[in-house]
């Protein structure tokens, strides 16, 4: 008699537990090779620099200590904690039938559902995990990552940006922000809607972020040049619009002008820091009341889907486990490789969904809450379809 029908023969709990241990081994070893695969492919790309600003060996190996553990919880967090949960959740049935161990579970009248419920159990134990290391830890690490950055790569920056302002009715468009002293340049503000007052165009060489110790923050405009044009007109056959012209009280006869230059100005805009630096990395190290604050600050779509979608991220993990294990079961296969390969097509298929869901969200196709809660919701309904079919 085999040690897992001994097992099996005994009482419920210790069979519990000896998936449950058979799951958190493989999950831990599966966690360690991806971050493991991770740093490996990340060091290819980053070496040279991380070379250039250690002088021995001792520094490089501190150096690269204090980034990947700066980074690693941001990529288990956003991209790895659900695919190996899913991955170990796999491993872990396929192990099972590989050895021929279900067989005595399912002649003893022990169900699929009630076999799979530690795996569950433990997998929404991480799912909570995952939840406070992505609200209470990352955002501690925010200054950490910008320092980190900005030796990495220098001085750290983004070109080319634009961001259309609907409450304020402008489109402002930047040709350099400079991330770490929320300063850009080469700046122009065009109206993107009519008005009953005449509209502006403004021009600026720079544009600084002013944080006052009490109220919200404000953008301060230097050295540009505004000019005004009349309201839009949509008559058939009249000017759409007009340069007005700007007196020059200060000369006494002087010249109409069709500019007005100013030294300092400030913008009247939604628009804040966050939203230029509005990459992966910049909202992955925003709390989930930090995500809730800049969505009452704004009308953007693209924010309030990011907000939902971080509320349904740590159901992931749940989702992504009710999927595989009935495909699992369904294939009866023994072999871990193709149980890998199952895991990454189950994963990728999830997420491109759940990516284009939450783009049409984003774009106002969908709601927001509903384009971040479609992709999880349907999978999910699929999922307990296969699971209400599996032998009871």
């Amino acid at each position: 008699m085999s040690l897992f029908q001994r097992i099996t023969k005994s009482c419920p709990a210790t069979l519990d537990l000896y998936i449950l241990r058979l799951f958190l081994v493989v999950y831990v070893v599966s966690l360690l090779s991806f971050c493991l695969i991770f740093v490996l492919i990340d060091l290819v790309e980053n070496l040279d620099n991380f070379n250039r600003q250690s002088g021995s060996l001792g520094e490089l190996f501190s150096l690269m200590l204090r980034y990947y553990s700066i980074n690693l919880p941001i990529v288990f967090c956003q991209v790895l904690g659900p695919i190996v949960c899913l991955t170990s959740g796999l491993f872990t049935m396929t192990l099972l039938q590989r050895s021929n161990e279900l067989i005595p579970v399912l002649a003893n009248g022990r169900s699929y559902r009630r076999l799979f419920l530690p795996v569950l159990l433990a997998a929404g134990v991480i799912s909570v995990g995952t939840y406070l290391v992505q609200d209470f830890w990352i955002p501690g690490t925010r200054e950490a990552f910008r320092e980190m950055a900005s030796k990495r790569k220098g001085r750290l920056e983004t070109m080319d940006l634009k961001y259309e302002d609907t409450q304020e009715g402008i489109l402002i468009l930047i040709r350099r922000y400079l991330v770490n002293e929320k300063r850009a340049e080469g700046v122009l503000v065009l109206p993107t809607s009519p008005g009953e007052e005449p509209d502006s165009v403004i021009s600026a060489r720079q544009m600084d972020w002013v944080q006052p110790s009490r109220g919200r923050g404000y953008w301060l405009m230097k050295k540009g040049w505004i000019a005004l044009y009349e309201p839009f007109e949509f008559r058939e056959g009249a000017r759409r619009s007009r340069l007005v012209t700007v007196s020059q009280p200060e000369v006494e006869g002087g010249a109409a002008r069709l500019s007005e230059s100013f030294i300092e100005r400030e913008l009247e805009t939604v628009l804040s820091p966050e939203d230029l630096e509005v990459r992966e990395a910049q909202v992955a190290h925003m709390s989930l009341a930090d995500l809730k604050r800049k969505v009452s600050t704004t009308a953007d779509r693209g924010w309030k889907s990011k907000y939902y979608s971080r509320i349904f991220h740590p159901v992931h993990n749940l989702v992504l486990l009710l999927l595989g294990l009935p495909i699992i079961v369904s294939s009866g296969t023994s072999n871990v490789f193709l149980g890998a390969f199952l895991a990454v097509c189950v994963g990728t298929v999830y997420f491109v969904a759940g990516a284009f869901c939450q783009a049409l969200g984003a774009q106002g196709v969908l709601p927001p809450v509903i384009g971040s809660a479609l992709g999880p919701v349907l999978f999910l309904a699929l999922s307990l379809t296969w699971w209400r079919e599996l032998r009871s």
